[in-house]
């Protein structure tokens, strides 16, 4: 009875997910972490096709160093992600993958995804982990968790491509 519900209650948040706007970048892990730049790294983003990568309830949560405070988390639930983007007054950044690895186990995956944003004149790395789902022949990103090496902390050698 106790798996009955478990998977029930698995299932039914994701019951309302249709592939209607399947693409190919929906078929591996990978794909759905370059399509996820893509999308943001453009002066007018396709926010549909965005929202189409990800559960209804995904989140976006944000490292960073708050001086005094020190590491700590901001969350957005994927329409005030959309929002905060649309608002934004400056749309002149661009953010490429400089690597991506890929631990994936029975439907689930985790996507380690080290990038590099560029802004005017400036510039930083950081790390996005994806965590994703498998879901009706398709992927499905539940959460993306982010940390940029703007507090002084380099990104790792190992998360870095070989040069």
């Amino acid at each position: 009875m106790k798996r009955l519900l478990l998977a029930l209650l698995f299932t039914l948040p994701l019951s309302t997910l249709t592939a209607q706007d399947f693409s190919p970048a929906m078929t591996s892990p990978e794909k759905m972490a370059e399509e996820t730049l893509r999308l943001i790294s453009t002066d007018t983003p396709d926010w549909e096709a965005f929202r189409a990568l990800f559960v209804p309830t995904a989140h976006f949560t944000v490292v960073q160093d708050v001086h005094d405070m020190g590491m700590t988390g901001k969350s957005f639930a994927l329409e005030d992600f959309v929002r905060l983007f649309q608002n934004s007054p400056d749309r002149t950044f661009k953010e490429y993958q400089l690597s991506v690895e890929v631990n994936e186990y029975n439907g689930i995956a985790m996507v380690w995804q080290t990038y590099k944003v560029e802004v005017a004149d400036d510039s930083n790395q950081g790390i996005n982990c994806y965590q994703m789902i498998y879901h009706r022949n398709r992927w499905w990103i539940c959460n993306v968790i982010w940390a940029n090496d703007t507090n002084g902390i380099s990104v790792p050698e190992e998360f870095l491509p070989e040069k």
